[in-house]
């Protein structure tokens, strides 16, 4: 089961339900990567202009950040089961849901209200 407010989202490849969740981290991994910012690619995803290498750079660390023991050769052959437009379609959505879930960003790490005296 899923916890939206640790940012973490289930995704379908290869007719399996995995827990997926982009770190700050994993995040910065992926953009130096990709030499692209992560709201760059998400745009291009969106313009349908990305590619395959995209695709496998930002499942990997999402599938181990939802706790999935994988390597890339293992994330190629989820991609490569699932079929191109259904993968592209699962990490859009996978970062579509992470760079909008304001709710997790507002309650982790916000400073608490302190009452003056």
């Amino acid at each position: 089961m899923t916890n939206p407010l640790k940012g973490e989202i289930e995704i379908e490849l290869g007719g399996k339900t995995y827990k997926t969740r982009l770190t700050v981290d994993s995040i910065m991994q992926i953009e130096e990567e990709l030499d692209c910012g992560i709201i760059k690619l998400a745009t291009r995803m969106a313009e349908a202009d990305i590619r395959m290498s995209h695709i496998v750079a930002v499942l990997q660390p999402a599938l181990r950040g939802g706790g999935n023991d994988v390597d890339r050769k293992q994330v190629i052959k989820l991609v490569s089961d699932t079929g191109v437009i259904k993968a592209t379609a699962a990490v859009a959505t996978l970062l579509t849901q992470t760079l909008t879930d304001n709710e997790a960003e507002q309650d982790e790490g916000k400073p608490q209200e302190v009452e003056s005296l």
